[in-house]
Formats: C-alpha cells, sequence, structure tokens
C-alpha cells in the first residue's frame, strides 16, 4: 500500500474503532433512524449517539436526510459488508497463530469473512466423522480439494458416486495416504469410474487447505504451520455465501491443477 492509502485506511479504522458506532452501522443499514430511536435502540444518551453519528458523517458513512432521519452511505455499506472478515479474524486469532493459509490466492483471503458463521469443529474424530457425512449427504454433487485421505471415508463416497452424484476430486501431488489405499479403491471400481468419467480428477502442485463439499454443506481444514493438514480443526456450514466461496475456491484450483495422468493403479 501507498503511504497515502495506509493514512486512509487508518482514519478509516479509527473512525469504526468503537462498538456503538458500528451499531449505529448496523442499524442503520436496516433502515432509517433519528437520534432519539437510535438512543433508545442502544440503551444511550441522545448525546452520546449526536457525537457518533457526527463522526460518521465526517466520514462519509452516513448522512442526515431533510427527514430528521440518518441514513447509512454507500460507504457505510460497503465498509459494514467488510466486518464479516475481522470478526473472523478476531474470533480466531489463537487459531491463526499456529495456522496458514500456504498458497491460497488473495481474492479468497479477501474473503474469508464468509466463515465467520461457521461452526467451529473440534478433534480428529468430530471432524473425520463430519467429512464423511458431507460425502454421505451428497444428492447432486461432491466436489473436493484433498492433501491428506484418511482411511473409512471411501466407502460412503463411493456409494454416492454410484448412485449417480458426480464427482469432481482434486488431490496434491505429495497426497498422504492410509497404507493399502490404492487395492481398496481398486475393488471398490474407484479407476473403472474415473475410466467411465464418473469420477473427474486432477493433481494440484500447490494445494495447502482441504475443502470438501456438496450441494448444501461444505468444510473447510487449513494446513498447521508446518504445512501440514490439521485433521483437528474444520470449519463447517451451509450458508450460501460459505458454500460460494467453497465452490469458487474449488473451480479455481480445478483450472490450474492439471488431469491425472494415472486411471488404474501401477503394478
Amino acid at each position: 500500500m501507498k503511504e497515502q492509502s495506509m493514512e486512509d485506511a487508518a482514519l478509516c479504522f479509527l473512525e469504526l474503532a468503537s462498538e456503538q458506532r458500528l451499531r449505529i452501522l448496523s442499524n442503520l443499514n436496516k433502515k432509517p433512524h433519528r437520534v432519539s430511536s437510535l438512543a433508545k435502540l442502544l440503551k444511550v444518551t441522545s448525546q452520546e449517539i449526536h457525537r457518533n453519528l457526527d463522526r460518521l458523517s465526517s466520514a462519509y458513512f452516513v448522512r442526515k436526510g431533510t427527514d430528521e432521519h440518518y441514513h447509512i452511505t454507500t460507504n457505510g455499506k460497503i465498509i459494514l459488508s467488510q466486518l464479516p472478515l475481522i470478526t473472523f479474524l478476531s474470533k480466531n486469532q489463537k487459531f491463526f497463530e499456529t495456522h496458514e493459509l500456504g498458497n491460497m490466492h488473495m481474492k479468497f483471503v479477501r474473503r474469508l469473512g464468509v466463515l465467520e458463521n461457521c461452526k467451529h469443529i473440534k478433534g480428529v474424530t468430530v471432524v473425520l466423522d463430519k467429512w464423511k457425512s458431507i460425502y454421505r449427504n451428497a444428492k447432486v454433487f461432491v466436489f473436493d480439494a484433498i492433501t491428506e485421505s484418511p482411511p473409512g471415508l471411501v466407502d460412503p463416497l463411493m456409494k454416492r458416486i454410484k448412485e449417480n452424484a458426480t464427482y469432481r476430486h482434486i488431490i496434491t501431488k505429495d497426497l498422504i495416504e492410509p497404507e493399502g489405499r490404492t487395492k481398496t479403491l481398486e475393488k471398490l471400481g474407484y479407476f473403472t469410474l474415473i475410466e467411465q468419467g464418473k469420477i473427474e480428477r486432477r493433481i494440484s502442485s500447490d494445494l495447502d487447505t482441504i475443502v470438501i463439499m456438496n450441494e448444501k454443506e461444505a468444510g473447510v481444514i487449513f494446513a498447521a504451520n508446518n504445512g501440514e493438514p490439521d485433521l483437528r480443526n474444520m470449519f463447517y456450514g451451509n450458508d450460501p455465501l460459505f458454500l460460494d466461496w467453497c465452490k469458487d475456491y474449488l473451480e479455481f484450483t480445478w483450472e490450474k491443477s492439471k488431469k491425472s495422468a494415472r486411471s488404474k493403479p501401477t503394478r
């Protein structure tokens, strides 16, 4: 960022550095208010509301109408739309001390606020159960990008594929696999389904974050600071904005990945 841009950003953050001003913006985003009605809603004095409205007006986040009601401006709506990212980071500061985003493209980092309403699932067993349920609950499609393939997940996935759910699958070139997985896949007909075009598979050279989704739900697993997938933590949700983020991330990763050269297991 240029020096002037940083100065402008600092002034913007300064005006937002107040829970009361954020609450004022949130309420004005729903409908215009007079000073007195905002004071009643927030249970503070009219003088406090007036003082904070002056600051928000100076920052072009609100404006006073001819009807004595205050209205949120386009600037206010835009800045309010960015708050989920700050909220998500605030709630997960300790988590991101020990986890990384790796090679995630900045356009997805900027949209991480969509994870704000996700449930943070903790514990390997619980995470794997949720991963399995995403596969099991699929009716239309499964789309995933994985850096590790834990045991016990193949059966529900293969059942859904054989019931005509489409499956697109991105794996890292250094995929961590349990012993005997290739034989299990061969027995279940996985490689035959690839040949039949019922499974599409690509290989990524810079995959760090695990994303698993079906048409209604998704889970995200970030890597630990050592680059290894942390199967003890998953952000799970079904909010439409979160699902859009997951699908966009997977589509972007898919386009960057290479087609898998191997359809049958090597002997």
